[in-house]
C-alpha cells in the first residue's frame, strides 16, 4: 500500500512538473506573440548625429531615409515602434477633445532627434475633429477674402494642437460623393479660393497640399473601395497647373485613378506612374505625397502590397501614406523598399531627393 501511494505521489509530482512547463510555454510564446504583434522585436536604428540643426544625408541608413518618407496611423500603442523605426510621419484620426489630441502629440514628439511630421484631413466637412468643433465647409466660401480667413484659423487651430501638415485644400472641380469636399465656381475661381485658403493655413506654419491630382476624383466611384478610371480635361488639371507653377502649395497628392485625355496614365493608376510624376516634378519644387495605399483604388490594381510597395517608391512618390496600423508590416514594407533599391528598381538619388525635401520641410539644413 506504501509502495502505490509513494508511486502515485512520483506521477502526480512528474504530472505537476509536466503542467508547469506547458504553462510556462504558453506564456512565453504568448509573450513573444504579443511583443511581436507590437512590435517590440523590430531592431532600433542607429542614433541620428544632428548639429546646429544640420543633418548629413548620407549618416542616414537606407532603412532610416525610406523610414522617413513613410506616414503611419498615430495612435497611443504605437509610439514606440513608430519611433524604433524612425518614420517619417504620422496621421492622426479622431479624439475626444483638444487636449487628447495635444497630449498624444506630445507623447510622439518627446526627445524625437528628428521629429514626426503630424498629418490631419481638416476639409470643413471632413474633420477628425466634430467630437469638438465644428468648421466652415469648403462648399460654403464664396470669396478669397473668406477663404484666407478660414485656412487663417484651421492653421491656427492645428499649429495648437501640434499638427504640422494638412491633407487640403481638395481642388477637384466637383464632389459628387460626399457633396461638401470642393469649392464652388468653375476651375478658375476654384483656383483663387484655393490659392487663398493656402495663403491662410500656410501663413500659420500649417502646410497644405492640394489634392486630388490629376482631378475627377470625387465624381467617379469611391476609391476608397474601387478601382476608378476617368477622362480628365484641361479644366480638372487647371488648378493643379496653376497652383502648382508658383510653387507656393508646399505639397501635391497624387491620387489612384487610372486617368485618360489630358493626363495619360498608360492604363496605370496615377499614384504608380513615372511619367506623370516625372512631369509634375519638373515645374513643382514641393512635396509629392500619394494617397493612402490600402484603398482598394490601388490595392485591387496589384496582386500583393509588396508590388504596390516598390511601384509607389518608383515612381517618385517623395511621402507615401500607408494607414495599415501593424508594425511588422511597416517593417516589412521598409525591407522590401530597400531591397528593390539594392536591386536597381528604385533609385537611390530619387530616395536622397525626396529625404532632402522632406527634412528641409522639417526645417533642418541637409548637407
Amino acid at each position: 500500500m506504501k509502495i502505490n501511494l509513494k508511486s502515485k505521489r512520483k506521477r502526480w509530482n512528474l504530472h505537476q512538473k509536466v503542467f508547469l512547463i506547458l504553462v510556462i510555454l504558453v506564456l512565453f510564446l504568448a509573450t513573444i506573440n504579443v511583443a511581436k504583434a507590437l512590435g517590440w522585436l523590430i531592431p532600433e536604428q542607429p542614433k541620428i548625429k544632428v548639429e546646429q540643426k544640420t543633418i548629413v544625408l548620407s549618416s542616414l541608413t537606407l532603412e532610416q531615409k525610406i523610414a522617413q518618407m513613410i506616414v503611419v496611423p498615430g495612435q497611443e500603442w504605437s509610439v514606440e515602434p513608430w519611433r524604433k523605426m524612425g518614420l517619417g510621419g504620422i496621421h492622426i484620426y479622431a479624439m475626444k477633445d483638444a487636449q487628447v489630441f495635444k497630449a498624444m502629440i506630445e507623447k510622439f514628439q518627446q526627445n524625437m532627434t528628428i521629429p514626426f511630421m503630424v498629418t490631419t484631413d481638416l476639409e470643413g466637412c471632413w474633420t477628425p475633429f466634430g467630437n469638438f468643433k465644428n468648421f466652415t465647409s469648403v462648399s460654403e466660401i464664396l470669396t478669397t477674402e473668406k477663404a484666407t480667413e478660414v485656412g487663417t484659423e484651421e492653421g491656427e487651430f492645428l499649429t495648437e494642437l501640434g499638427f504640422t501638415l494638412d491633407f487640403a485644400p481638395v481642388v477637384d472641380l466637383k464632389d459628387e460623393i460626399w457633396n461638401c469636399r470642393s469649392f464652388p465656381g468653375d476651375e478658375k475661381k476654384i483656383t483663387e479660393l484655393a490659392e487663398a485658403y493656402i495663403d491662410g493655413i500656410q501663413s500659420t506654419g500649417i502646410a497644405a497640399t492640394a489634392k486630388h491630382y490629376p482631378g475627377k476624383t470625387l465624381v467617379v466611384k469611391d476609391p476608397h473601395k474601387f478601382v476608378v478610371a476617368a477622362e480628365i480635361s484641361a479644366e480638372d488639371v487647371y488648378p493643379f497647373a496653376s497652383i502648382s507653377a508658383q510653387n507656393k502649395v508646399k505639397a501635391l497628392m497624387i491620387s489612384h485613378i487610372i486617368a485618360s485625355g489630358a493626363i495619360d496614365t498608360k492604363g496605370k493608376p496615377a499614384v504608380v506612374s513615372t511619367e506623370v510624376i516625372s512631369q509634375l516634378k519638373q515645374n513643382y519644387s514641393g512635396l509629392i505625397i500619394s494617397d493612402e495605399i490600402n484603398m482598394l483604388g490601388l490595392k485591387k490594381y496589384y496582386s500583393t502590397m509588396d508590388e504596390v510597395y516598390v511601384m509607389v517608391f518608383a515612381a517618385g512618390n517623395d511621402i507615401v501614406l500607408n494607414f495599415n496600423d501593424d508594425p511588422n508590416e511597416i517593417y516589412h514594407m521598409i525591407q522590401v523598399v530597400k531591397k528593390a533599391v539594392e536591386d536597381k528598381k528604385i533609385s537611390e538619388d530619387k530616395i536622397d531627393s525626396s529625404v532632402k525635401k522632406i527634412l528641409e520641410l522639417k526645417g533642418f539644413i541637409v548637407e
